[in-house]
């Protein structure tokens, strides 16, 4: 893990404050979000960038404090789904009255100011989880176009994939992780094609979306 790393990690936990600030204060001038599961969601999107930065620490360090670090990395990939979870929160914009019965758009600026916000909150999620992905990537050595490099996106992306559907539709939290017998027993009798081609489309827009970040953190050097 890099200076830079370290100093974006920052920036975008500082970047969640305001945007939770923002919230409240819409929220305070009527515009009609549901900051109690955003909020929460967010949190949890978060939660793997906050826990790459000790893994990737540990790591670096090798000997005595390599135990640690893979204690910590195995939360960070627990956690990881939850941040590109948040994609599928755009369901709760099937209540909302941006499109008339007729199909007309329909200028309710809060309502607009709502759906921005929660774009917003997704893209803020999805970065958090790209960026961890890649902070942990460098600690284990690995490099853009290196075989190694991507075979780890190919499995983080479909562990994401997967993670997304059980925490979408079998309504898991990432705790449940704690009982494995029970959640693998489950996971045993629900998996059907419908889980298969859900996890595909989800692994397959995070894999391509980590190769984005790639390019784009390389070329920013």
């Amino acid at each position: 893990m890099t200076k830079k790393d370290l100093k974006l990690t920052i920036l975008l936990i500082l970047i969640l404050g305001i945007y939770a600030v923002c919230g409240i204060f819409l929220d305070r001038m009527g515009v009609e979000i549901k900051l109690r599961w955003l909020f929460w969601n967010e949190f949890l999107a978060f939660l793997p960038l906050v826990l790459s930065v000790p893994a990737a620490f540990f790591f670096y360090l090798r000997k005595g404090w390599m135990a640690l670090g893979v204690i910590i990395g195995v939360g960070w990939l627990v956690f990881l789904p939850n941040a590109c979870y948040m994609i599928t929160d755009l369901i709760h914009l099937d209540s909302s009255s941006l499109i008339s019965w007729n199909g007309e758009y329909i200028p309710n600026l809060k309502e607009w100011v709502a759906l921005i916000y929660l774009a917003a909150g997704i893209f803020l999620a999805v970065v958090a989880g790209l960026s961890s992905t890649k902070i942990i990537a460098k600690s284990l050595g690995l490099k853009r176009g290196n075989f190694w490099n991507l075979a780890y996106n190919f499995v983080i992306s479909a562990l994401v994939g997967y993670g997304v559907y059980i925490g979408r539709f079998l309504r898991f939290n990432t705790w449940d992780i704690l009982e494995p017998l029970s959640l693998l027993k489950e996971l045993y009798h629900d998996f059907d094609r419908f889980a298969l081609m859900f996890s595909v489309l989800i692994a397959g827009f995070y894999f391509v979306a980590y190769m984005i970040y790639e390019r784009v953190e390389e070329t920013s050097k």
